[in-house]
């Protein structure tokens, strides 16, 4: 198998020679530890994980299946702590579109009652300006 890398900039390019065999350990690989094959190749050539010895190739992929492992527990640990935070400011973030829909009443409520008053009217952009951030909630994350 031949894999061609090319620079985001510039027109270099390197060609790699990968043994088939080779190439389908990795192929076998990326399907039990669901990765993309492209991903799991530009790990191993960044990170210098390929040496010239044959009998190093067996060592290293028994090295890289503990690294994935302990990558593993990591994601798990982060997962675990990450799911509250999210689900958290998720309800904060509701709580803070339903005030911006109670501040709009109220705003649309007092100018209605400064010009039933004669009052002059007020500068309200600011508080419109956060309005519009909170109720535009709905394509961010």
């Amino acid at each position: 198998m031949r894999i061609t890398v090319r620079p985001k900039r510039g027109w270099r390019r390197v060609t790699f020679r990968i043994p088939d065999e080779t190439f389908e350990k990795i192929g076998k690989l990326c399907e039990r530890y669901d990765f993309r094959v492209e991903e799991a190749v530009r790990i191993i050539l960044l990170h210098g994980y390929l040496d010239d010895d044959p009998e190093a190739n067996e060592t290293t992929f028994k090295r890289l299946q503990e690294e994935i492992a302990r990558l593993d527990g990591e994601l798990y640990e982060l997962e675990g702590k990450w799911s509250p935070l999210k689900f958290r400011s998720y309800y904060i973030a509701m709580d803070n579109q339903n005030l911006a829909i109670q501040l709009s009443a109220m705003i649309a409520e007092n100018k209605r009652l400064r010009e039933q008053l004669g009052l002059p009217k007020r500068d309200y952009s600011e508080a419109e300006e956060k309005i519009h951030y909170y109720l535009n909630f709905e394509g961010r994350e």
